[in-house]
C-alpha cells in the first residue's frame, strides 16, 4: 500500500512538471520572446465649416451719388463727347474713293466733254471679228499711259489696285474689270499714269509684286490697238503695201 502511494505521488509530480512547461514554452536558442509593437487606429479629423457673423441688418445710404446732386445739371451739362474720334475703315473707303473718282473725272474725256472742251463721241471696239461699243472707255483720258495688270485675285477690287499705285505722282485711275451678270472679278484690270516716267517706273517696280495674295502681272496696254478708227487706218495700210 505504501509502494502505490509513493508510485501515486511520483505520478502526480510529473503531470505537474508537464503542465508547467506547457504553460510557459521556451524558445529553441533559450531567447526571451520579442515585445509586438502597439497600433492604435485613430479616426482622421473632419473639418467644420467656419461660420461668418453677417449682420442681418440692411444698408443704409448716407449720400447721393454728386452727379445727381444738382437736378438742373444733369439736363443743362450733358457729358462732353472725347477729344478724339478714330474713323471708321469703311469711311476711309469711302472717302477715300470719292477723292480718287472725282480726281480721275477731272482728267477724263467725260469731264471734258462736261467742261465743253471736247464733244462727245462713241467708243467703237473691235476684235476677233466682232464690234461693239464700249461707253466705259469715257471715263479714262485718252492721252494717258495705261498699265495692264493680270493674275488678280477675287478679293482685289478698284480701292486695293488704287492703293498699291498711289504712291507715284501721276497715278490718275485704276479699275478692276467685273462681269456685268455676276459682278465677279475677270482676273485683270487697268492702271492710268499722266506721266511716261511714273508709267515706266511703276512697271519696272511693282511687276510681280504682291497685291491682295498673288504677284500681278503687269505689261503694256493695248486698248488702243482695239479701236475701230485704229484698226481701219492699219488694214488701209496693208492694203497700200500690198500684205493684205
Amino acid at each position: 500500500m505504501a509502494d502505490l502511494d509513493a508510485e501515486f505521488a511520483l505520478f502526480e509530480q510529473e503531470i505537474a512538471s508537464l503542465e508547467a512547461t506547457s504553460s510557459t514554452p521556451a524558445n529553441e536558442n533559450n531567447q526571451p520572446p520579442i515585445p509586438q509593437p502597439k497600433v492604435t487606429i485613430t479616426a482622421a479629423p473632419v473639418k467644420t465649416p467656419k461660420s461668418y457673423n453677417v449682420a442681418k441688418s440692411a444698408a443704409t445710404i448716407t449720400q447721393a451719388p454728386a452727379l445727381y446732386k444738382d437736378e438742373s445739371a444733369a439736363l443743362t451739362q450733358p457729358p462732353s463727347p472725347p477729344k478724339i474720334l478714330l474713323p471708321l475703315q469703311q469711311d476711309v473707303e469711302h472717302v477715300t474713293k470719292k477723292r480718287l473718282t472725282s480726281k480721275a473725272q477731272e482728267t477724263s474725256y467725260l469731264g471734258q466733254v462736261l467742261r465743253g472742251e471736247k464733244k462727245m463721241k462713241r467708243f467703237v471696239r473691235t476684235a476677233g471679228g466682232q464690234t461693239w461699243e464700249d461707253p466705259s472707255l469715257a471715263e479714262w483720258d485718252e492721252d494717258d499711259f495705261r498699265i495692264f495688270c493680270g493674275d488678280l485675285g477675287n478679293e482685289v477690287n478698284d480701292l486695293v489696285l488704287a492703293n498699291a499705285f498711289r504712291k507715284y505722282p501721276s497715278f490718275q485711275k485704276a479699275k478692276v474689270v467685273r462681269d456685268h451678270r455676276s459682278n465677279k472679278s475677270k482676273g485683270y484690270g487697268f492702271v492710268s499714269f499722266r506721266t511716261q516716267e511714273d508709267y515706266v517706273l511703276a512697271c519696272r517696280e511693282m511687276d510681280g509684286k504682291y497685291v491682295g495674295n498673288r504677284p500681278i502681272k503687269l505689261k503694256k496696254s493695248t486698248h488702243k490697238d482695239r479701236d475701230l478708227r485704229v484698226v481701219r487706218k492699219k488694214n488701209n495700210e496693208k492694203k497700200k503695201l500690198g500684205l493684205i
